[in-house]
């Protein structure tokens, strides 16, 4: 079913776009670029995620086992443990909240050496996701953006985006064009998925498919405590929303997740974007995503 979205909604708040909705009780569904291929960002971390609640689900992982980190080797992130001051310990299962909840890069990167690449690539294959494929860590991407840019670490880059490297250095840092070209920002070249991937995906664990289900409820109850909420304009009064943010170099925003309706009808979205022009229009963008996905979960209950 098509719905009352094109790319000139997307191109009007400054991003491509790309969208689909479907309804998880009659599997009815809407799109808009469904099936081309786009940069997942964070929310790829729902995938890590899945296989972590799926292995200590079936005994092969101790959720509670602590960890050790150190904030100034962990992964680093805007947010979460590489901001901390002193080292800290925590659980595994703390870490998967941490990731999921506030995007945490180095809970991210600890839980993907512990549970593998292959492991969370394939669970999604099960799972349906066939366009699907993450292709390295956190870090790894982090670093490969800045040699991208011709810097040696991503904390280099950030040194030169700060202008503590010099004014040249922090145009070379900041230009759009060089930005527009990194590995990270091109599907073809990096991790990828697709909106209908994703709704596949989040209908497999509001299912029970995904994995046993004590894994699928745990995973459903931590993604509606993200604290993030771009997608609030679109839910009804007294509806609910379960969801994980994406983002990306001031490029990337996205957002998968399920709307809960106050009669119980749920909508599985996924709604992927990349800027025109890196860190600009972000509220735009925003209110463009919750536009598109409240208008396709119209056209499913009209």
């Amino acid at each position: 079913m098509a719905i009352d979205i094109s790319s000139t909604d997307f191109a009007a708040a400054g991003c491509d776009g790309a969208l689909h909705i479907r309804d998880l009780a009659t599997g009815a569904e809407v799109g808009f670029e469904a099936d081309r291929p786009v940069v997942p960002a964070s929310v790829f971390k729902v995938l890590v995620a899945l296989e972590f609640y799926a292995r200590a689900a079936e005994g092969e992982i101790d959720p509670a086992k602590q960890v050790d980190l150190r904030p100034a080797v962990v992964t680093p992130g805007p947010v979460g443990i590489s901001n901390f001051q002193d080292p800290v310990r925590l659980s595994l299962r703390d870490l998967a909240r941490m990731m999921l909840t506030i995007s945490d890069n180095a809970a991210t990167d600890l839980l993907i050496a512990r549970v593998g690449l292959d492991a969370i690539n394939a669970r999604a294959v099960m799972c349906g996701c066939r366009e699907t494929r993450i292709v390295s860590d956190l870090k790894t991407l982090l670093d490969t953006m800045a040699v991208d840019l011709a810097f040696r670490s991503y904390a280099e880059l950030l040194n030169a985006q700060a202008g503590k490297l010099g004014p040249a250095a922090q145009a070379g840092s900041t230009d759009p064009a060089r930005i527009a070209a990194i590995a990270a920002l091109d599907p073809a070249r990096g991790s990828r998925t697709t909106a209908r991937d994703m709704t596949t995906l989040l209908a497999a664990v509001w299912n029970d498919t995904a994995a046993l289900p004590p894994a699928c409820a745990t995973l459903r109850d931590v993604m509606g405590q993200q604290v993030t909420r771009r997608l609030e304009p679109a839910m009804p009064d007294g509806g609910s929303l379960a969801a994980k943010s994406g983002g990306l170099f001031g490029r990337v925003r996205n957002e998968i997740g399920v709307i809960t309706w106050p009669d119980g009808a749920r909508y599985v979205f996924a709604v992927f974007t990349q800027a025109h022009q890196p860190f600009v229009g972000t509220a735009a963008i925003n209110a463009a995503m919750a536009r598109a996905v409240k208008s396709g979960i119209e056209a499913l209950r009209a």
